[in-house]
Formats: structure tokens, sequence, C-alpha cells
């Protein structure tokens, strides 16, 4: 195999481990007017508490991940699915060892003086697993946020009763209304295909190895 031929190779393995958007879309946004929705790589940080601008932010959090106990949801799409218990209160667990993958939504409306609407359709890659919506259940389930994101843990900052929320496969419908501070929730999926995948511990040895033949390919130049 030529020099060339391995660094086609490796770039075509360091393509394939690159991470890709597992929130695929935010669609048919409606609600009080000026009403927006986004998809973002970079939320602000730390989080904003009370926003005021109404609009739905999104972003991925931890991708494709072990959870190592069990993880304490509020709503799960199938109760009766094999990785999920019940749990004390009406919640629900989905138990260690299941792959998982997170999602943070943060809604608020527009001066926290009055009642503001979203309707909206989220769209992922992968099966709709549950919604995190208590505060306790949000800050005990903060270790599956973005690396390096201040989630600057507050009260308040769940779902509340009028608030609707429809699984449908890979999509979620929900319907909020939001007084200050809004409404804050962690959707869980399924193992993503879009998600980040670790790189294989076999590409730092494949790259020295191209160090290697191109070292002796210049000798044998030399030579």
């Amino acid at each position: 195999m030529t020099l060339k031929t391995y660094a086609a190779a490796a770039a075509l393995t360091i393509a394939a481990t690159q991470a890709h958007a597992t929130l695929v879309n935010l669609g048919d946004c409606n609600g009080t007017v000026g009403t927006t929705c986004v998809i973002t790589s970079t939320p602000p940080n730390p989080v904003s508490t009370n926003p005021n601008n109404l609009s739905l932010v999104a972003w991925d959090e931890l991708q494709n991940f072990v959870l190592t106990e069990d993880l304490r949801v509020d709503r799960v799409f199938d109760e009766t699915a094999s990785f999920v218990t019940t749990a004390p209160g009406g919640d629900f667990y989905i138990k260690a060892g299941t792959i998982v993958s997170s999602h943070y939504l943060q809604w608020d409306n527009d001066s926290g003086l009055g009642v503001d609407r979203i309707q909206t359709t989220i769209s992922l890659d992968s099966q709709v697993f549950a919604f995190i919506t208590a505060d306790q259940n949000l800050f005990n389930s903060d270790y599956l946020g973005l690396p390096g994101l201040d989630y600057a843990d507050f009260g308040n900052r769940g779902l509340e009763s009028g608030d609707t929320t429809v699984f449908n496969g890979t999509d979620v419908d929900i319907d909020w209304a939001a007084t200050s501070p809004g409404d804050w929730t962690r959707l869980i999926t399924a193992y993503s295909p879009g998600g980040e995948v670790p790189v294989p511990a076999a590409l730092p040895l494949l790259i020295g190895g191209m160090g290697v033949l191109g070292f002796a390919g210049r000798r044998r130049r030399k030579a």
C-alpha cells in the first residue's frame, strides 16, 4: 500500500469519527408573535436563567452515553420497555447499561410579566425515550450536559402541569405556556447514528505508521 493510500484510509477513518448534530429540526415553530426556534452548538455559558427572549433554544449534550446508574425521568415513550422501571412518585427509571443520547431545550417568555405560548415539532435521528422535566431530576441528570457548560442550576426550570409533550417515534410535538423563568427540559433518545463516535484506538497507530512509511520513503529516494 502506498503512502497516498494510507493517507486516504486515515482521512476516511477520521471522517467516520466526526460528530454530527442529532437534533435534526425544530419544525412548525408557532406561538406568541416574535417566537423563534433555534438549534445551536454554542449555547450561552453560563446558561441564562431568565433570557426573556421568546426563543426556544435546543442543543445536543452527551451522545451515545452508557448509563452507569439508573436515570430518573418524568415521562417515557413506553412504560413496558425492557430498559424502563417505575420509580416512586409516578416517575420512571431508565436502567443502567442503556445507551442514551441527551438534548436540552430552553424556552422563556419575553418579559416575565405574562404568559406566552410555543408549539413546535422536535425532530431527532433516533427513537425518543423520555423527558426529564422536574427540577430535581434535571439537577440530578446534569452529568449528561454539554461538557464545560455551566447549567446554573436553579428552581422552577422544569415544565408545568399545563405543558404537553406528545411522543411520535423520532419526533416530539410540544405545546408549552411559559411565565418567568420559562420552561426547561432534557430530552433523552436512543443510540444516535449521527452522534459522536470515539476515535478508534488503532487510529494513532495508523497515523504513526504513516509517519514511519513517509520517513522510509524519503530514505529510499535519497539512496
